[in-house]
């Protein structure tokens, strides 16, 4: 409604005057857009009965706007301004009074008819304005809606009010700022600088204790690379848990990136195959590392996929030997890499 979009907020009020069909809403400021009134077939007391009856129903719409008495909606007398609606209301001598809308914002025509015949002035004043606000308010409700749904689409988003009353601003939390706990696997791959490189696996718990940290506990196994030795080869069998502390430094609604500090400890087990005229034999000890890296995941509930890689520092190591060379040797600075999902709950 653009003649009317300044109105669109206060109700409209009526000030009538003997002999002269006129209204206008003082609450709504001297600029209120106006309605122009023509009634005809009613004694004068008639007529202004259906003015302030018809200001009184247009206060429950959400128009606000000044009737005025005149014939055609684009009539203009001196410092009159174009109406954006008229409102004809033909009374015939039998009673029955024809109510037409000509809307000037949506181009409309609209007409009923109403019998009031059988009503007195009081009562048919109400009927006709009921009939001529009824019109008007089918005329503006199509424009009014969509004025209504623009402005509800361009109202930003409330901010989500996670657990705990704290307000999350838009876009800086999402799917990964929801503690939660995850079980999750991961295919891991570890390379020693004693030249050993194992593949396996781990099971892992996570809880997410901040929206920035979170911590877990794993347990692994896996499965030593052959090592290759003069009279025959060295199998390794490695197995053991740990924990870590994953702190994210870069988070968006679904993925975060962070540093990961990780300690495990666990046991290995050498097996010697001998060739055919050599002897082999079986020996195994205790391991312990350190672990720095980075770690980032993705969540797209309810499954999180996760991924690591850090630099492996040794506490307690252990070597296979041939004779007195080394062969194969779970020990010395390391890198391991971890790749896996999880399920968040």
């Amino acid at each position: 409604m653009t003649a009317a979009g300044r109105g669109l907020v206060l109700p409209a009020l009526l000030a009538a005057t003997a002999g002269v069909a006129r209204a206008e809403g003082d609450a709504c400021g001297g600029d209120a857009p106006p309605i122009a009134v023509l009634v005809e077939g009613a004694t004068p007391e008639l007529e202004r009965a259906i003015f302030v009856d018809l200001a009184a129903e247009l206060a429950r719409t959400d128009l606000c706007a000044r009737l005025e008495a005149g014939a055609s909606p684009d009539a203009r007398g001196a410092g009159r301004e174009r109406a954006i609606a008229r409102v004809t209301i033909r009374i015939s001598p039998e009673g029955v009074a024809a109510v037409h809308i000509d809307d000037a914002i949506t181009q409309k025509r609209l007409e009923r008819t109403v019998d009031v015949a059988g009503l007195k002035d009081d009562g048919r004043a109400l009927a006709l304005a009921i009939a001529a606000d009824e019109l008007l308010r089918a005329s503006w409700v199509e424009p009014t809606l969509r004025r209504r749904a623009a402005m509800a689409s361009a109202a930003p988003a409330p901010a989500r009010a996670p657990a705990g009353g704290v307000r999350e601003a838009p876009g800086a939390g999402g799917g990964a700022d929801r503690r939660a706990t995850e079980i999750g696997v991961r295919a891991t791959v570890a390379a020693y600088g004693g030249g050993q490189v194992q593949l396996g696996g781990a099971l892992l718990l996570r809880r997410d204790v901040l929206p920035w940290l979170a911590g877990s506990v794993f347990v692994y196994a896996r499965e030593a690379l052959p090592a290759s030795a003069a009279l025959g080869t060295v199998l390794g069998h490695a197995a053991g848990g740990g924990a870590s502390l994953s702190a994210y430094v870069a988070r968006t609604g679904r993925a975060r990136l962070g540093f990961e500090a990780a300690v495990e400890a666990g046991y290995v087990l050498f097996e010697g195959r001998a060739e055919e005229g050599a002897s082999a034999s079986r020996f195994g000890g205790p391991t312990a590392f350190a672990a720095l890296g980075v770690t980032a995941d993705v969540d797209v509930r309810p499954v999180r996929f996760g991924a690591s890689v850090g630099a492996l520092a040794p506490f307690m190591m252990v070597e296979a030997l041939a004779g007195d060379a080394v062969v194969t040797s779970m020990g010395g600075p390391g890198v391991l890499a971890a790749l896996g999902a999880g399920v968040v709950f």
